[in-house]
């Protein structure tokens, strides 16, 4: 594989990490007005984006060979999800002493980090991910878009820096 298309390939997983990042953050919003009745940046970042859920996302992307198999890639959307949400919670309380989310209460919750509705909601989103928005992807990805992500790439380091530098720990 040549230069070109490696950074093709890194082009493309950026726009599923950023699609998903997006989409979390707009599920986050929404999830927590309904239920807090608070309209609120949830994230670590400034912009609406959650990292989070961008991982999760090109991680489940990666599935998209089980596509024939609806439930296969249902199950195996949990098993990931699951990783991906207790590993990130794991690593942010331990080396960064941030506690993001606690699932403690909920039902089949592990260590509350995660439970049976995160992961359930997050299969449904692989289903979405990988059944409408990755052939949507697919078929309008172009040489246009990734002159645009190399600017998105950009606002996002930007917005990386300044949440490191400047966000205060109390709005986590």
């Amino acid at each position: 594989m040549n230069k070109k298309n490696i950074i093709d390939k890194i082009l493309y997983y950026f726009l599923i990490f950023l699609l998903g990042a997006i989409s979390g953050y707009i599920y986050e919003v929404i999830f927590y007005y309904i239920t807090l009745g608070v309209l609120n940046n949830w994230g670590i970042l400034y912009g609406p984006w959650l990292p989070i859920y961008g991982l999760g996302a090109v991680f489940l992307s990666t599935l998209k060979p089980l596509k024939k198999n609806p439930i296969l890639l249902f199950i195996s959307s949990i098993i990931i999800t699951g990783l991906v949400e207790f590993i990130i919670g794991y690593i942010s309380i331990n080396i960064f002493n941030l506690k993001l989310w606690d699932y403690t209460g909920l039902f089949l919750n592990i260590k509350g980090l995660v439970c049976l509705r995160s992961v359930l909601t997050f299969a449904i989103g692989s289903l979405l991910l990988n059944y409408i928005l990755i052939p949507i992807i697919d078929k309008y990805y172009n040489k246009n878009i990734r002159k645009y992500l190399y600017i998105i790439i950009c606002i996002f380091t930007l917005d990386i820096i300044t949440s490191i530098l400047y966000r205060n720990p109390y709005t986590f």
